[in-house]
């Protein structure tokens, strides 16, 4: 049995010293000093990320002219209940309404994301920081989504979004429903 396994040992060696002589001896073989060192990559530009705030940190933001505080969540629950004196941001939604976020982020320093669920808001917050990584502009998300603000006792308004109802050829009903 061992001198079976010594055997194949002494093949496997073999085969591995011709495979390397033959490379070595062809033109074309392969190098084998490993080439030249990998280039380092540099980021020219690094995404802030995205802060999370409490709702009383949030609140503490509110009427503040260079704070944008943005409902990521659908019209319907914009509709219902939302941070008082939030927009509607409609990331979804086609033509004019998503075409007017630039302008809702025009002279803001930092807008604060808030959805049902913290991670809701998120993944809008991720793409406003993509879309404004050279910008300054500082992105956070609310903490436990609208819930969590309601629950803390925050100022909260009703009633559609202007911005919605000035383009309801484009937004005229629940999302997913679009012409």
């Amino acid at each position: 049995m061992f001198g079976l396994i010594a055997r194949t040992g002494f093949l496997a060696l073999l085969g591995v010293a011709a495979g390397l002589i033959l490379n070595g001896v062809r033109p074309d073989g392969v190098a084998l000093n490993g080439g030249p060192p990998a280039a380092a990559c540099q980021l020219t530009t690094v995404a802030q990320p995205v802060e999370r705030l409490t709702p009383a940190q949030a609140n503490a933001l509110c009427g503040n002219p260079n704070v944008l505080i943005a409902d990521a969540r659908s019209p319907e629950s914009f509709a219902e209940g939302h941070v008082a004196g939030a927009v509607h941001l409609p990331c979804a939604a086609p033509g004019g309404v998503a075409q007017g976020i630039p302008g809702l982020l025009a002279g803001r320093s930092t807008v604060v994301v808030y959805g049902e669920t913290t991670d809701e808001a998120l993944a809008v917050a991720d793409g406003l920081v993509r879309r404004n990584s050279n910008k300054g502009l500082r992105v956070a998300v609310l903490v436990g989504g609208f819930p969590a603000w309601q629950l803390a006792g925050f100022a909260c308004a009703s009633g559609p979004c202007p911005e919605c109802a000035e383009d309801a050829l484009i937004w005229p009903g629940p999302a997913g429903d679009h012409k």
